[in-house]
């Protein structure tokens, strides 16, 4: 049978996060090979190695060097089943120019410079429990299009303290399969490493790693055994099933031989970079990060704190999701993408303003009821009101006009939606606007019940009163986070205060459910307590009606700027060194004036940069409430428009319809009052 007329595997290396150029690359793969969008976007956005697709070699060639132009990682292999799985090592003797193994069935010499891949990988699934955590804790805290993986050392480390194996390969000049070892912790005699030899299992486990890698020419370890997306490689916890350990090694076996015929770093010769990457990259954080594949990965309970520092990455992992390759001769259509910062922690919670209107009128209110009610005449007065207030049509007057001026609300409401045409982003004007778009964060935020990344939330807490129904206590929201709306043509800021907001994620609390709950409006009796939250997710849909204004920036000044250099001066030893003139590794008053002179003229620079920059028309405008009251400003998930028009028409039927059936009673209790 030919090349041509062969299946093939198609291998693709996925990547951790979406980018702004995945969905012109999902159109492609629709209009020109007819691949469904949504399993596309599933096998390209996850936890490393996946199989894209399988079939005839000239469809799957040109699938493949698609992906590549778009700087992913692709490899076409035939489909083939192992036909040995791996010999358990008993000892090893080594020698100044090979090792010799004895397994349980056959010596297995490795030579130096033989080619080698390896696998270390953690049978008790807990490598993708530690990669799921993190990820989370990245949403959580950075932001879903900054998405960074374990490093290869902190695998390994993971890797050790749950249920490690190693398996490796020896490849003849064809990268064919020749043999294979597998080493268990505690089940092989150490005395054979010699000095390397310690009294900790799993690090003599690691030191035979290293040995390996040490008597190997070309050597790939793959340290992501149960986070790829390959076909019969899949990890079983015990509790899923009786035999999970054999099952998972047979997994062990059908993914090293499968990594094992993976040749280079994936990319055309031409783009190929000087170093490959032997770390296959990251996991995913379905529902929260808006990536499918965390089903694969149950996380379990316990331990949720334990979730590593964000900051330390090795430079291994970073240039693998480095934007290309600035020598290669193929430059990927994302090259030029700007990495995305940290997020910024919240502003602080403004102080609450007492208004002063409104608590007067309160008082007054109060005060005239109670000397009605201590006056001689107060219980008098309540007899007369109950007696008379249908008789006469009061009451149900009284109650008429509630219940028209919400109908009326919804009504006005219902018209502005609709005589306010939809803007985009990108040229919206001054005055009452309507935008309709995603949510994007501009700070750190998180829900203080559920501790999920957000772009609003609300959060109120409710107390049964003596008669068994629950009253709200207080509230708390964000709606001094401002959060950004993205429309596909542009990003515009919308701060929420003073907004009439409308979630649709609603989800209530009990204590004793979360220790979480209870450090949102400090410690309480927890008797006959509940918490309700709304949130609005990232990414997620809404509408705004506000008034749009420009924004008040509050450029720094000269001197803060200066400090801000000098802070970051001091934080560089290597631009310090270029200061130490007379070389005494010592920066002298003299030496760190002329650094505080430099740093003055750097400052004054920006300031000056600063103040002639021009900005697009959306980064200069706010959404927020109003300067008068009667403006409306409502922030709501929905669908459409006509969804929001269609809500507001049906919630006034019910409400004119009361308010109308109330004055009606009214006007007759009074004409048969004064005998008409």
């Amino acid at each position: 049978m030919s090349d041509e007329m062969k299946t093939y595997l198609l291998i693709v290396r996925q990547r951790p996060a979406a980018n702004a150029e995945l969905d012109s690359l999902l159109q492609v793969l629709h209009s020109d090979f007819g691949l469904d969008t949504y399993t596309s976007r599933q096998r390209l956005i996850g936890p490393g190695l996946a199989l894209f697709s399988k079939g005839l070699f000239e469809r799957t060639d040109r699938i493949s060097a698609l992906l590549q132009l778009y700087g992913f990682s692709c490899w076409l292999i035939e489909p083939q089943k192992p036909t040995f799985a791996p010999d358990l090592l008993r000892s090893l003797d080594i020698h100044s120019n090979h090792i010799l193994f004895t397994c349980q069935k056959d010596m297995v010499r490795l030579e130096r410079g033989s080619s080698v891949v390896g696998v270390l990988a953690d049978l008790s699934g807990g490598l993708a429990d530690k990669h799921v955590k993190r990820l989370l804790a990245q949403n959580t805290y950075r932001g879903s299009s900054v998405l960074e993986v374990l490093s290869r050392e902190e695998m390994i480390r993971i890797t050790l303290q749950g249920h490690p194996v190693f398996d490796f390969y020896l490849l003849d000049h064809e990268g064919k399969v020749q043999q294979a070892v597998q080493a268990m912790p505690g089940r092989f005699n150490v005395d054979g490493l010699g000095s390397r030899a310690t009294m900790s299992a799993g690090q003599n486990l690691q030191a035979l790693v290293k040995l390996v890698e040490e008597y190997a020419g070309p050597f790939r370890l793959y340290c992501d055994f149960g986070l790829s997306q390959l076909p019969g490689c899949d990890v079983k916890r015990d509790s899923e099933s009786p035999s999970a350990a054999m099952e998972n090694l047979d997994s062990l076996t059908r993914y090293g031989w499968l990594v094992s015929r993976l040749q280079g770093d994936g990319r055309p010769v031409t783009a190929q970079s000087a170093g490959s990457v032997d770390v296959l990259t990251g996991t995913t954080a379905a529902i929260v990060v808006g990536q499918p594949v965390l089903g694969i990965f149950p996380v379990s309970n316990d331990g949720v704190g334990e979730v590593p520092g964000l900051g330390e990455m090795s430079s291994e992992i970073r240039e693998a999701l480095e934007d290309g390759d600035q020598t290669s001769t193929i430059k990927p259509p994302f090259a030029s993408r700007p990495a995305r910062s940290d997020l910024p922690a919240p502003p602080d919670r403004p102080a609450d303003h007492v208004n002063w209107g409104k608590s007067l009128t309160m008082v007054f209110v109060a005060a005239a009821g109670f000397s009605i009610a201590a006056g001689s005449g107060g219980h008098e007065l309540f007899r007369l009101v109950s007696r008379y207030g249908m008789a006469t049509g009061i009451v149900p007057a009284v109650v008429a006009v509630p219940l028209l001026w919400g109908g009326f609300h919804c009504i006005r409401l219902k018209r502005r939606i609709e005589n306010t045409p939809t803007s985009k982003v990108r040229s919206v004007a001054m005055g009452l606007v309507e935008v309709h778009g995603r949510t994007k964060r501009l700070y750190a935020l998180v829900a203080p019940m559920t501790q999920s990344a957000c772009a609003w939330y609300r959060l109120r807490k409710y107390r049964k009163d003596k008669n068994n129904n629950w009253k709200q206590v207080k509230e708390i929201n964000s709606n001094h986070v401002p959060f950004q709306v993205d429309d596909g043509t542009g990003l515009v800021i919308v701060d929420p205060a003073g907004a009439a907001v409308k979630a649709s994620v609603q989800q209530t609390g009990y204590p004793g459910q979360s220790p979480l709950t209870f450090t949102a409006f400090g410690s309480g009796n927890g008797d006959g307590e509940k918490w309700v939250e709304d949130v609005i997710y990232e990414g997620t849909s809404i509408y705004v009606l506000g008034y749009a204004r420009p924004s008040r920036e509050e450029r720094m000044s000269l001197r803060e700027r200066t400090i801000i250099k000098l802070r970051q001066l001091k934080l560089d030893p290597r631009a310090m060194h270029r200061y130490d003139t007379d070389g005494n590794g010592v920066i002298d008053e003299a030496e760190w004036q002329g650094a505080r002179s430099d740093a003055e003229q750097e400052a004054m620079q920006d300031h000056l940069l600063g103040g002639n920059s021009r900005k697009r028309q959306e980064e200069h405008v706010v959404i927020g409430k109003g300067p008068q009251r009667s403006l409306p400003f409502i922030i709501t998930e929905t669908v459409s428009e006509a969804d929001l028009v269609r809500k507001y028409g049906l919630t006034s039927l019910p409400l004119m319809a009361a308010g109308l059936s109330s004055m009606g009673l009214a006007l007759y209790k009074f004409l048969q009052f004064i005998g008409i």
